[in-house]
């Protein structure tokens, strides 16, 4: 094997980050250790986790506000029914209409406060 060759194939191994033998970039795992994280952990920029801060935000918010919809349209089905079982399939009407406009109406929120923000 020529020079340059061996130099080549030297550059394509980095450094196990546990146990600092020879490793392909590409690899999977360490042939040697068996660490599945060879190339080291990885280091997210700021800006990267604020953006996860953000997005696990507007999850909540999405999960609440449908949420609250959902239990007062529920609750207006339940008040508003005649009585016994029509009441139970009014909450269950209601508490339906309530989570279809929770969803846009946490939408528009998550949008407007990041418009803002």
């Amino acid at each position: 094997m020529s020079q340059a060759r061996r130099q080549a194939r030297r550059q394509e191994l980095i450094g196990c980050h546990d146990c600092g033998n020879g490793v392909s970039f590409s690899a999977v795992a360490c042939p040697h250790c068996g660490s599945t994280e060879p190339a080291g952990p990885v280091v997210q920029s700021r800006r990267e986790l604020r953006r996860l801060r953000i997005e696990a935000t507007n999850d909540r918010r999405l999960i609440i506000v449908t949420a609250v919809c959902t239990g007062l349209g529920a609750a207006y089905g339940a008040v508003m029914g005649g009585g016994g079982a029509a009441s139970w399939w009014a909450a269950l009407g209601y508490g339906f209409v309530g989570a279809v406009i929770g969803v846009p109406a946490a939408f528009v929120i998550n949008i407007s406060r990041s418009l803002f923000d």
